[in-house]
């Protein structure tokens, strides 16, 4: 038995530290996302929240019963003065020592307010639901982008690291060609100074790698730092967005559920204003109680019982404003609710332009710095072929390697910026574009 736990423990810890040792992937890091990020926990316990709040909003049509019971301890009846037969009387009220109520009520009418109640809540829980897609989408593309920008602040730490080891190779022979009077102090300075530069540069991109990496693990709800992500970055054409002509709000949630939400306050409001409206109820009482003497378990000689039950009218004519102030005030809500749709809308069509365009930007420098990485590179080799036959020098050598990073790099960043421009994009028509999983 405990060899068995051994051997579970043992395999227990293998494949954690297989897990590890592989890294993080892109899907493994939406799906943590959409299971521990507290922003979609939020909003699904919102969604939550309003269904049951719709639910609330069936006490408008349903009858509602109460029950009441009482025990007096001791009493003091009152006592009522009355004439009889020119012979005055004092006679006492007899209150019940043991007395017990069921009460039950039931709106007939009320100028349809529990319905406009009842349809601001179904448009609040819908609102709540788009809501709650809409963030799961948003926080499935922002960990996207996030990952990949783990993954290039990851390629962008090698390149500086290939830089910083070329020029120390470079620096260790300009100072033995100094030494033998084919260099000389103006060439071991120049590469000291873009020595110095490439170490600042490699430890900016160290410090990307942590910061982007802690970025990834507050998104996806972690207290510690994830692992090492592992992947490639997306190579992305322009003929991705080419089917996107025009700004289409119907695939957007967020606007639907704002679209929503203005319809739940002009339901709201429509409830509200019905304070006027006389209320037209059932209602009824059964009345279970002791008045012959104290006990409260005397049921064959002391109880009695009673009831009662008509119809009710409540006609609110002057409440202190409070009415007319909740009607006034929903009136603004829906106002507000209808504006902060219309600034989404604005909005969304100007995101749709704006991302569109940069997309293509990006799209168009990548292509250019990929034909930049394949001329540097043939410019090192005819630099270093060039050096051995005497036809150049070591500081052409050093700026045809400085092109050639400088171009991996700026690869790398186009290619950042294409895939964030894209999933913003993605998030200003609400669509999918690309399946990155």
């Amino acid at each position: 038995m405990n060899s068995l736990k051994l051997l579970l423990s043992v395999l227990v810890c293998f494949v954690s530290f297989k897990s590890f040792a592989e890294g993080l992937k892109l899907n493994e890091a939406v799906n943590t996302a959409l299971s521990q990020s507290p922003k979609v926990q939020k909003s699904e316990s919102q969604y939550k929240e309003s269904q049951w709040k719709s639910t609330e909003s069936y006490a408008g049509f349903l009858p509602t019963l109460s029950a009441n019971a009482s025990y007096l301890f001791d009493k003091k009846y009152a006592l009522v003065d009355v004439n009889m037969n020119n012979t005055p009387l004092t006679i006492p009220q007899v209150v019940p020592t043991t007395n017990l109520y069921l009460t039950a009520q039931w709106s007939i009418f009320d100028g349809f307010a529990s319905t406009h109640r009842y349809l601001s809540a179904g448009a609040f829980a819908d609102s709540a639901k788009n809501d709650f897609d809409w963030t799961r989408f948003q926080v499935e593309r922002e960990v996207i982008v996030l990952f990949y920008k783990a993954l290039a602040a990851k390629e962008l730490k090698t390149v500086a690291e290939q830089n910083v080891r070329a020029l120390n190779d470079h620096l260790k022979d300009v100072r033995l060609f100094k030494k033998v009077g084919t260099s000389t102090n103006y060439d071991v300075l120049r590469v000291e100074v873009q020595m110095s530069e490439a170490q600042s540069e490699l430890l900016n991109a160290t410090d990307n790698v942590e910061v982007t990496r802690a970025r990834l693990s507050e998104a996806l709800g972690q207290d510690e730092d994830v692992s090492e992500v592992e992947g490639a970055l997306p190579r992305l054409k322009p003929e991705l967005v080419a089917k996107l002509s025009a700004f289409s709000p119907e695939e957007r949630k967020d606007l639907q559920a704002l679209r929503q939400k203005a319809e739940g306050f002009r339901h709201q409001e429509d409830s509200a204003e019905k304070y006027w409206v006389p209320r037209l109820a059932l209602v009824g009482q059964y009345q279970y109680y002791n008045n012959r003497n104290d006990r409260f378990d005397d049921y064959e000689n002391g109880f009695r019982d009673a009831w009662q039950y008509g119809i009710s009218l409540t006609w609110n004519i002057f409440d202190g404003m409070t009415s007319i102030s909740r009607s006034k005030q929903s009136i603004e809500q829906k106002y507000q609710a209808e504006k902060t749709l219309r600034q989404a809308e604005l909005k969304a069509k100007r995101d749709f332009d704006f991302w569109k365009r940069k997309y293509l930007y990006y799209c168009a420098v990548y292509e250019a710095r990929q034909n930049d990485i394949a001329k540097s590179e043939e410019s090192v080799r005819l630099s270093r072929e060039g050096q051995k036959v005497g036809a150049r020098t070591n500081t052409d050598v050093l700026d045809a390697e400085a092109e050639l990073y400088r171009a991996k790099a700026g690869s790398v960043n186009a290619q950042m910026g294409a895939l964030e421009a894209l999933v913003n994009l993605e998030l200003s028509t609400g669509q999918k574009l690309v399946d990155f999983n």
